[in-house]
């Protein structure tokens, strides 16, 4: 039984990913830049998981793309959401810790080896550094009264990703931790489970922007509405530390 729910969820996963681009194409949106990068994000996340489903790809192969895939998936939120913030304490913040993380992820495997143990405490610096950027963001936003629907998309989307990455600070206590009460199987029920939700939550903000907005959100950079230009200051203080 756990089993067939792990296979049906495993190809819900792979149609889910899939919806934002989808969803990107039906309404046009290709010039909607960071709607158009979290979608192209997704769909990497789905081609990974396609692969785990065809046949023919070795164990070893699959192996490798999935290693691969845990050392950049972070990486990318974490570059997608410098360049789409107009938040400068965040823009600041990933532009140091980015580099020096992808550095580390470079070097690690000439250390540790190429396998997912080598990526335990990376793994654990890259879920602190994308929980802090998020929830920055979020809060940031949320600290306004009013919101345009492009910012509203924006905020559904962090959602979304915050959904995903939390749960999966759960699975990799688990993987990494408590190996032995750990079940692989449950592991994977239980984040592509929360990659459902997480996609689903995040695909909404697809279908809030209006097509007359197409093409006017090229990026949060330079996206300042009006009424958010005497805010834009005070915004930018939070945690000005960094």
């Amino acid at each position: 039984m756990k089993n067939q729910l792990y296979q049906v969820i495993s190809v819900l996963t792979v149609v889910a990913y899939f919806l934002p681009i989808v969803i990107v194409a039906i309404r046009k949106l290709w010039k909607e830049t960071p709607l158009m990068l979290f979608a192209l994000y997704w769909a990497v996340g789905a081609t990974v998981n396609l692969c785990d489903l065809l046949p023919g790809i070795s164990e070893n192969a699959m192996v490798n793309i999935s290693v691969i895939y845990n050392m950049l998936d972070m990486p990318i939120v974490i570059a997608i959401i410098c360049f789409t913030t107009k938040i400068r304490g965040i823009r600041n913040l990933t532009r140091v810790a980015l580099p020096i993380y992808l550095l580390a992820l470079c070097i690690n495997p000439f250390i540790q080896g190429f396998n997912f143990d080598a990526l335990k405490y990376l793994l654990g610096v890259g879920l602190i550094l994308v929980h802090l950027i998020i929830i920055w963001d979020v809060v940031c936003q949320l600290r306004k009264l009013q919101h345009s629907n492009r910012e509203k998309a924006m905020l559904l989307i962090n959602a979304g990703l915050l959904f995903q990455y939390g749960t999966y600070v759960i699975i990799y206590i688990f993987d990494y931790f408590y190996t032995q009460v750990s079940n692989t199987t449950d592991n994977y029920i239980l984040y592509y489970i929360s990659s459902i939700v997480g996609v689903l939550v995040g695909s909404v903000a697809y279908l809030i922007i209006r097509r007359t907005e197409a093409g006017r959100i090229r990026s949060r950079n330079s996206d300042i509405d009006p009424m958010d230009e005497p805010r834009k200051k005070e915004a930018d203080s939070f945690f000005s530390a960094y």
